[in-house]
């Protein structure tokens, strides 16, 4: 073979080779993009970005308290905590982007099992006639809900508080499994609450007094997300 020949053979190689590299560069910077986009995300699910517009005027702010230390014993405050605000003493916190949050700074669970650490908790007894005009009331009694249906915006944060207006206890849940974990239970003449994220899908979800045979007496409703 003539050194010409060799020549250009040993230039198409390298240019394979060059080529090859490239992509493979190419590849590298698309996955770091894609990956950076998802991290975003997750970021912008909690903590980051501009205050949201659907948190209720009347909020205050929240005073974290189940807080981990660092090595020098100074409190960790998680990023979703910070200028978190709650519509109810007791009740989970709400991110400055509108996300409903756990103490530890985790977003809520409403598919989760009731009552675990990473469900919505509903609060200890409260005065129903000193809860903010932003929480929906709800009482329940023998007869059914009073109001039996109500509407809440897509994706917000809202707060629902049961009140059982006689002598049974009762307990609110939905029976759509991806709110599961919203679930309030109230004894005779009791108030609690709970805040959740209602769902991002619009529809109606129908809730029930899972107290047996209370349903089949007529303790159900429908909540509209709009």
């Amino acid at each position: 073979m003539s050194n010409g020949s060799k020549n250009k053979n040993l230039l198409i190689i390298l240019g394979l080779v060059v080529i090859v590299a490239i992509i493979v560069v190419a590849a590298l910077m698309t996955q770091k993009d894609e990956s950076d986009v998802v991290n975003s995300d997750v970021e912008n699910s909690l903590n980051v970005g501009p205050a949201s517009a659907d948190i209720p005027a009347d909020a205050q702010a929240y005073v974290p308290t189940e807080l981990s230390l660092d090595e020098n014993g100074e409190p960790i405050i998680p990023d979703a905590l910070i200028d978190a605000m709650v519509t109810i003493e007791g009740a989970n916190p709400i991110a400055k982007n509108g996300i409903v949050v756990t103490p530890a700074g985790e977003a809520v669970q409403n598919d989760a099992v009731p009552m675990s650490p990473e469900a919505p908790k509903q609060t200890s007894s409260v005065v129903v006639e000193e809860l903010p005009d932003s929480v929906i009331k709800l009482s329940v009694s023998a007869a059914g809900f009073e109001p039996n249906q109500i509407s809440v915006k897509a994706g917000a944060p809202i707060t629902i508080a049961i009140t059982s207006t006689d002598n049974f206890t009762h307990v609110f849940m939905f029976d759509d499994s991806a709110l599961g974990a919203v679930a309030v239970g109230v004894s005779p003449y009791e108030t609690r609450a709970i805040t959740f994220n209602s769902p991002k899908e619009a529809g109606e979800y129908t809730f029930r007094c899972d107290v047996p045979g209370h349903a089949g007496r007529g303790e159900v409703g429908k909540m509209i997300v709009q």
